[in-house]
Order: structure tokens, then sequence, then C-alpha cells
């Protein structure tokens, strides 16, 4: 693990404000950490595959600066570089690696870690919550991609419903039971060959073409990592929905009525395996601190530990 050379030395002891590359097998991580050390630790796992945190902490950050914010990069995303292909066990260990290699180099952790997911997010944090259970008391899950073959599924529906070939679309039962009985490359390669990826994704994710344009300038800022890099094995076969029911961990799932990736069939199949799960709505998207950020900062800060 070593300091980044442009990173913000903490003026004293009860503030962080820090970067970090964590050297990983076959992965350069990178890490940001803000806020009081002894404050709750909370992870910030990005959507994807191959996204990155910047625009969270960019927009979001400065709301949540009682808590100690965990920023990263997973690997093959933004800043952080991969140079051979991953599984999503590997992203859960990069969580453990990363929570282990900041509790070494600035105070530990005066509490548990609360794994904050958003969108695929959501797969490598009910994984990571699995494999390091010692290291992760609560879920907040928020809009989550717990099936990727039902996104597939959810993409080629819509494709199919906004082009012409709605006679080619899956009845919308198809694959809600079973999931593993799809086959979500052909769905995705059905669905962008009807519509394009972009267009299709803006339809399901954006309420309001307004906080799509807000995303993508605050995304242009941010410098991101090398353009080659290596990528998730299969990613549109990640499913973690038969796991959900072996967390022992605290589990808060947060919704956006208007998110069509994960409304409702993904939180409808995840919270029928989590019975003990809290949940909260939103009338907003996929991201909520872009359509109504005070109505989502209030109810993350009731899904969080007490600062």
């Amino acid at each position: 693990m070593s300091g980044d050379q442009d990173a913000t030395a903490p003026s004293d002891t009860n503030w962080l404000d820090e970067a970090y590359h964590v050297e990983r097998p076959g992965a350069d991580l990178y890490v940001e950490q803000v806020g009081p050390p002894q404050a709750p630790a909370v992870y910030y796992l990005h959507g994807g595959p191959g996204y990155h945190a910047h625009t969270f902490r960019e927009l979001v950050g400065d709301d949540l600066e009682d808590y100690r914010m965990i920023y990263a990069d997973q690997r093959g995303g933004g800043r952080s570089y991969a140079d051979q292909s991953f599984d999503l066990d590997v992203l859960a260990d990069d969580v453990a690696a990363v929570l282990q290699a900041l509790g070494r180099e600035s105070a530990g952790f005066a509490g548990d870690v609360t794994l904050l997911a958003h969108g695929f997010g959501s797969t490598v944090a009910v994984r990571a919550a699995l494999r390091h259970a010692d290291l992760v008391t609560r879920l907040v899950l928020l809009n989550p991609w717990l099936s990727m073959p039902m996104l597939a599924r959810t993409l080629q529906r819509t494709a199919a419903l906004h082009s012409d070939q709605a006679d080619a679309a899956l009845p919308p039962e198809a694959g809600l039971a079973d999931p593993s009985a799809l086959d979500p490359d052909a769905l995705v390669n059905d669905a962008f060959g009807w519509v394009s990826a972009k267009q299709l994704f803006d339809q399901l994710l954006f309420p309001h073409p307004a906080a799509r344009l807000r995303l993508e300038h605050a995304d242009a800022t941010v410098l991101l990592g090398p353009s080659q890099t290596a990528e998730l094995e299969r990613p549109w076969n990640v499913d973690v929905l038969a796991e959900l029911s072996d967390l022992s961990c605290q589990v808060v799932v947060l919704v956006g009525t208007h998110d069509g990736t994960a409304f409702p069939d993904q939180v409808e199949a995840g919270l029928a395996r989590l019975p003990q799960a809290m949940s909260g709505l939103l009338d907003v998207g996929h991201y909520p601190w872009l359509d109504d950020p005070n109505a989502f900062l209030e109810l993350l800060r009731e899904s969080l530990p007490p600062a």
C-alpha cells in the first residue's frame, strides 16, 4: 500500500483526507478515505461493472463527512488498474484487502463497517459480507442489481417493447422464479441489437434528462485510469440471489421507484429472500442523489449507523 503523491495530509489526528494505491495480485486499487478516523466506517461500492466512486463523493461526500467514508474504484474501473480477468470473489476479496490496509495505515476502525452499495456494487457487497463476515455488519443496498441475468431479461423486454421486436420479448414472468434458466448473453445481444445500449440505459435509469446531464458533467471531471484494462469474467452471469438468505448482517434496501433496472423485479426478488431486511422507497430513478438529494440523504442517514 502506498500513499498517493497528491493526497492531502490530515492536519491533525481528528480528520482524514487521504488517497492510496492498494496493491493486489493482478491489480492496483485506487482508494480515498475522508472523515473522522473514529467515526463509523462506510465503504462505498459503486455500480458498473467498470464505473468509479468519484462522482458519488463529488456530489454527496460533503453531506457524509461525519462518517469515515471509504471510496474505492473497483479493479478494472475508474482509477483502478487490472492486468488479468477476474471474478466476483476477487472483487469481494479486494474489499477486505482495502479495509485491512486502511486499518493498518491509520488508526484502525473504531467500530464495524457498513457497505453502502449501488447497483452492481450490491452483488460485490453481498459476496464480500459472506466471505468476510468478521469485517461487515451492515449492508445498505441502493437500487441493487442482485441478478445480472434478471437485468438482461429487463433490457431485452424493454428494448423489444420500444422497437419493432415486441413479439420477440420474453413474457413478463420468464426468469423471475429461476434466473439461472435464462441465457443472459443472448438476451443482451438481442437488446443491444434492437436499441443502442446508451439509449436503453438512459431510458431505464433516468426519469429526468437533467439528472443524466448532471451525472455526465460530474463524470467528465474525473481522471480515469488506463484505457486498456482487464474486465470481469462473464458479467451477465453474476447472480447472488440464492446467497441472500445466508447473510448474517443487517440489510437495508433503498429503492427508487422510477429505476427500471432494479424496480420492481430485482428488489422484489431480493426482499423475498431477505425477510428481516428493512426497506425504504424514494420517488427517484437509479441515482437518487441527482433526482431528490434531500429525501435521499434523509433516508440514507436513517439507514446508516449513528455518526
